[in-house]
Parts: C-alpha cells; sequence; structure tokens
C-alpha cells in the first residue's frame, strides 16, 4: 500500500523514517558504500523481491531501508548530507541493487536524477529546503521527461506567464506516485527548448516554497494522475500519467533550460550508465542459475551459469574500460555497443534461468520469470535511437 501524502499524516516523512544520524560520517569511502548497499539488498531487497514485484505499490519498507543506511543522498555531496559517490560508484551500487529487486532499483533512481537537477538550480531557497530531505529519504522526488526524445508534437508543454510557466498536456510516465510526493517535469517550450521545472503534487505539503505566491489571475490550474499504468514488468513501480490543464510553476521553481542537441548529447555521454540496470539483472540470473545447478545438478545449467558469468565479466571490463575514455573519438561507437551487449546477455542470462527451472518458471511468483520480465523493461529503458540499432544489429547478428 502506498503511503498516505505527507499532508495528511502527523509526520513530514513519506516513508516514516528519522533523518539517519552521522550518514555523512557513517562511510568513510566509496567502498563502505558498496559494501552498505550489498548487505541492504540482500538482507532486505532480496528476501522481498517476489513481493515487491507483485505488490500493488512500491514496498516502503525497502526504500525505508535504503533510507536508513543513508543510500537514497548517493548523488547528492556530502555537504546536503548526502554520500557524495562517484560516477562509478553509482552505477556499481545501481547495478547490486539490480541483481536483487529490479523495481525497488528503478523506482529509487527516479529520486536521485531530480535530486541532482536540484541541487544545480540556481535557488539557493529551493536547494535550502529540499536537499536536506532529498538526501535522507525523508522525501522522494519523481522525474519526467523521456516524452522529450519523441519525434512529433511535444506532448508536455510549458508557456510562459507573468510569474512563471503553465504546464499543458499529459507527462507520460510518472514514477513513484505516491511514495514521491513532488516532481520535476521536463516540457517544450514555445521555441522549441526544453525547461525543467520542479512542482509538488500538492502544495500544502511545501507551503513554506509557496509564501508570497499567487498565480495569474488566481488560478493554479489542474493536475491529475492516472491510476497506475499496468505494465509486464515493474508494475509495481506506481508509474502513472499525469494530465496538465495550465498547471502554474513560479519562476523561483524553475530548475534549468536545455535544447533536443544538449539532450542527445547527455544520452551519449551517459550510455555506459544505463548499463548498469541490465548487467544487474543479468549478474542475478547467473546467480540463480548457479543456485539451480545445485538443485538440479545437471551439467547443462552448470554449463550455462559459467559461461555467462565469464561473459557477464568480458562485458563488465568493457564498462569499466570507455567509461575511462569519454573523450575518445570513437567513445560513443564502442559505449553504445556494449549498452546493447549488456541489455542482450540481460535477456539471454534470464531465459537461460528460465530454462533451467522448467515448468516451474511458468508461475509469477518463480524468480526466472521476475528477472525475464525485468529484462525486457531494460531492453527499452532510456532506449535511444542509436541504443535501438545497436540492440537490434546485436539480435541480428549475435556474433558481431
Amino acid at each position: 500500500m502506498l503511503p498516505e501524502p505527507a499532508n495528511r499524516r502527523e509526520s513530514a516523512d513519506p516513508i516514516g523514517v528519522a533523518a539517519p544520524e552521522g550518514t555523512t560520517d557513517r562511510y568513510a569511502d566509496d567502498a563502505a558504500i558498496l559494501a552498505a548497499a550489498r548487505e541492504v539488498a540482500a538482507t532486505v531487497l532480496g528476501p522481498a523481491a517476489t513481493q515487491s514485484d507483485l505488490a500493488s505499490g512500491p514496498n516502503v519498507a525497502n526504500f525505508r531501508a535504503l533510507a536508513e543506511a543513508g543510500l537514497l543522498g548517493l548523488t547528492l555531496p556530502r555537504a546536503w548530507g548526502g554520500l557524495g559517490a562517484s560516477t562509478e560508484t553509482q552505477r556499481e551500487y545501481t547495478e547490486i541493487l539490480a541483481s536483487y529487486c529490479g523495481v525497488t532499483t528503478f523506482v529509487q533512481a527516479q529520486h536521485h536524477g531530480p535530486s541532482r537537477m536540484i541541487l544545480g538550480c540556481p535557488n539557493d531557497t529551493l536547494k535550502r529546503f529540499l536537499l536536506p530531505d532529498l538526501a535522507s529519504g525523508r522525501r522522494m522526488c519523481a522525474i519526467s521527461f523521456a516524452h522529450l526524445r519523441r519525434p512529433g508534437p511535444p506532448v508536455l508543454r510549458a508557456e510562459p506567464v507573468a510569474g512563471g510557466y503553465r504546464l499543458y498536456g499529459k507527462a507520460p510516465w510518472v514514477t513513484g506516485y505516491g511514495l514521491m510526493d513532488q516532481v520535476v517535469f521536463g516540457a517544450t517550450l514555445p521555441d522549441g527548448r526544453f525547461v525543467y521545472l520542479w512542482s509538488p503534487f500538492h502544495r500544502d505539503d511545501f507551503a513554506e516554497l509557496f509564501a508570497d505566491i499567487a498565480p495569474p489571475d488566481g488560478h493554479w490550474g489542474t493536475l491529475h494522475a492516472s491510476p497506475p499504468l499496468a505494465l509486464c514488468a515493474m508494475n509495481a513501480s506506481a508509474t502513472v500519467e499525469i494530465t496538465l490543464d495550465g498547471w502554474f510553476i513560479p519562476e523561483d521553481h524553475w530548475l534549468q533550460e536545455s535544447d533536443r542537441e544538449t539532450m542527445r548529447r547527455n544520452d551519449c555521454n551517459g550510455v555506459l550508465q544505463a548499463t548498469a540496470m541490465p548487467m544487474g539483472c543479468a549478474a542475478g540470473s547467473v546467480r540463480l542459475l548457479n543456485e539451480l545447478a545445485e538443485q538440479r545438478a545437471l551439467p547443462a545449467i552448470r554449463r550455462a551459469a559459467r559461461s555467462l558469468s565469464c561473459e557477464w565479466e568480458e562485458v563488465k571490463a568493457q564498462v569499466r574500460e570507455w567509461s575511462q575514455k569519454l573523450d575518445a573519438p570513437d567513445f560513443f561507437v564502442h559505449a553504445v555497443r556494449i549498452r546493447a551487449h549488456s541489455i542482450v546477455l540481460a535477456v539471454r542470462a534470464a531465459h537461460a534461468a528460465v530454462a533451467a527451472a522448467s515448468g516451474s518458471a511458468n508461475l509469477l511468483t518463480h524468480p526466472a520469470q521476475r528477472l525475464l520480465r525485468e529484462a525486457l523493461f531494460y531492453t527499452v529503458q532510456a532506449q535511444t535511437q542509436e541504443v535501438m540499432d545497436a540492440t537490434l544489429g546485436l539480435l541480428e547478428h549475435p556474433a558481431v
């Protein structure tokens, strides 16, 4: 069950935890952060993975455990109560979590991106009010911008008005609704550029940030969330479509502007970070194959586990190598091929786990089926045209 919005509870904390004490001092280095992630993943996320996958919404206990470990502040600087983890550690962290519970990994990943965007905004008041709670996990933030990659007319428009912006249209993929009480919307301006704006779902939850702010004509507009979308995987992610009709966002809640070329460049530079979830899924499938090999004592299962494990190590080595070569002229050619390989490997490893589990994998509660559904999800998550081309090319010519 999703938590009640904060303004309907005595506590202002959506996931029911107090701020972790001394989090910034708890971990001496990134290795300690990753050790904590493994502990939470193995002892909390993993044992509840089936329950989390089949639930009606995000498993709040999982997010409570991540918050209590200080891990929801992974990407924010220690000065704001975060952990200041390196880019490589962020990728390793995501991979660890994804090997145990895909839906929890996916939902919490939505929180880190907008947290960093708020960090980079020019409004110090907004940062002081939001960042400590985002770092501690007392509050979580959703994001909606993938629709900006779509060709054709924009699905979410931002019209500049006196004192801010009004949003019109649909934000088609907003994950964690109910668990998260705020969102960063990406919308298209009249000149075709993109603007990113912070907004709560319920203004009363953040009344201090709306003091002395009045919309034009006294009209705030409307925001309506659909029921959770029915998904083949990550169905418990509480992913909704939000319809906005003149929804007013004050200019003080402006985060940044961008354009299609900048988005394309960022997608290219971040392509290897997106290998973390499929690589985690593949690692989880190999782990399951090894467990099945112990249970069934069939040489074919053990061979598959060994072969896929070796391939996983090879892809992992490529990710590490090319993540240090962002400035190489052929970086993107290699990086997008590695991204495609991680996707196909996740699908193949999960498919192997299904085959090794035999008929029991047909049960909705079997981990092999969950892993295969998660691998299908990662096939299209954050997909660009280049990623699609590389994935299809690898599937068409698997030896390449």
